[in-house]
């Protein structure tokens, strides 16, 4: 097996529980490569760090998916991922339910994403190195949750920066795009080919069930509504009225169908609108809600965006608020992996500043525990999820 010698800095940090390496930190090479294949790291002295695999396309040119001097092979993956699931299950999953099975990094498999919706499978791949085990992959999840159909949504941008392109299809089963799941007694269709990342938010899952004192009697805004699962689980928790708002029209039909099947017409009003833009009307038209929630889209798309991203989370917060009563709470979300937990508060209390308020943080939170963070790797705590209660000056 060739070694790839890095610097003390980086096996350091590759010790300490951090799974990539740029490729301004290799030293030496030992042997030849063909990107993709597994490799060793090893430290400046010889001494053996963990087995990736590479590529030298990316700036990520190595990928650590083991700590272990250990062949890396079908079983090894059989194992991670009966690994990944053994964790979910002992956290009050069941077989039977919709949860993220692998979530890259965090389970020791970076970039593979498997989500499961109820008896479907999506799998997402973002790098080459997990490419050359995608039929290894598919072969192990049909065997192991014997589902009806395994969708591929490999189609992200970042493929590209590992010299590979965009890719999305059936991979085996049914090819029925369109399939309804069942949380909590509610019920979403989800679109496994055209929906936004797998065909839902699993990560928001459990921030969805803590909502109820937020939203129990209140006039509740939704922005970003997306398919309607935070409007839909308001009006289960006892919400007056909520206003759910959608840009996208093909989501927006999906939005009004998941109202529609968990017969929540007469609570639920589908508005259609860009937010910024409704936002800043309805205000100055003086209409007010008891709770405002916020699940924009990711503003950052690489730390260059950052200036932008800071502008565009504080105007959505910042409006929320001028929308909000006082009293009322702010439920919000950052899913920009670049937005730190402490930053993401920060904008906040700008926010609050210049709406001439206070904020009061109740609830500090992050993804759901189907999407692991691993402490040695920031990286992999990318969603923050606060309520906050709007107080007066």
């Amino acid at each position: 097996m060739t070694n790839i010698y890095v610097t003390k800095k980086c096996a350091e940090r590759l010790l300490s529980g951090y799974l990539w390496t740029f490729n301004n930190e290799i030293k030496s090479i030992d042997g030849s490569y063909f990107n993709g294949d597994i490799i060793a790291v090893v430290d400046n002295r010889g001494k053996f760090i963990g087995t990736g695999y590479i590529n030298d396309n990316s700036k990520i040119i190595i990928r650590l998916l083991s700590f272990k001097d250990e062949p890396i092979n079908q079983s090894f993956f059989r194992k991670r991922i009966e690994d990944a699931l053994k964790h979910r299950l002992s956290l009050g999953w069941s077989i039977k339910d919709s949860f993220r099975v692998v979530f890259s990094e965090g389970d020791l498999l970076p970039g593979l994403i498997v989500d499961k919706y109820d008896d479907a499978l999506s799998i997402q791949i973002l790098t080459l190195g997990m490419e050359k085990w995608k039929g290894a992959v598919v072969e192990i999840v049909e065997d192991i949750f014997k589902p009806k159909t395994i969708v591929e949504r490999s189609d992200v941008e970042i493929r590209k920066k590992e010299g590979l392109q965009p890719r999305k299809g059936f991979l085996y089963g049914d090819e029925n795009s369109k399939v309804v799941i069942t949380l909590d007694g509610l019920k979403f269709e989800i679109d496994l080919l055209e929906g936004h990342k797998t065909g839902f938010y699993l990560d928001q899952q459990e921030n969805r069930k803590i909502i109820e004192p937020y939203v129990k009697d209140k006039r509740v805004l939704d922005c970003f509504a997306y398919t309607g699962a935070f409007a839909v689980y308001s009006a289960k928790y006892g919400a007056k009225e909520v206003v759910a708002l959608e840009d996208s029209g093909k989501i927006f039909e999906m939005l009004s169908r998941n109202i529609q099947l968990n017969g929540f017409e007469n609570i639920i009003k589908p508005e259609k609108g860009d937010a910024f833009d409704w936002l800043r009307e309805r205000y100055k038209k003086g209409e007010r809600f008891d709770c405002v929630m916020l699940d924009p889209p990711s503003f950052v798309k690489g730390k260059e965006a950052m200036a932008g991203a800071w502008r565009g989370y504080k105007d959505i917060n910042l409006l929320g608020l001028q929308l909000l009563n006082d009293n009322g709470y702010l439920i919000t979300s950052s899913c920009s992996q670049n937005i730190s937990p402490a930053l993401f508060l920060n904008i906040l209390n700008n926010a609050a500043t210049d709406a001439n308020c206070m904020l009061r943080l109740v609830e500090n939170r992050f993804q759901s525990k189907d999407h692991p963070i691993l402490l040695g790797m920031p990286e992999t705590c990318y969603l923050k999820f606060a309520v906050a209660k709007k107080v007066a000056k």
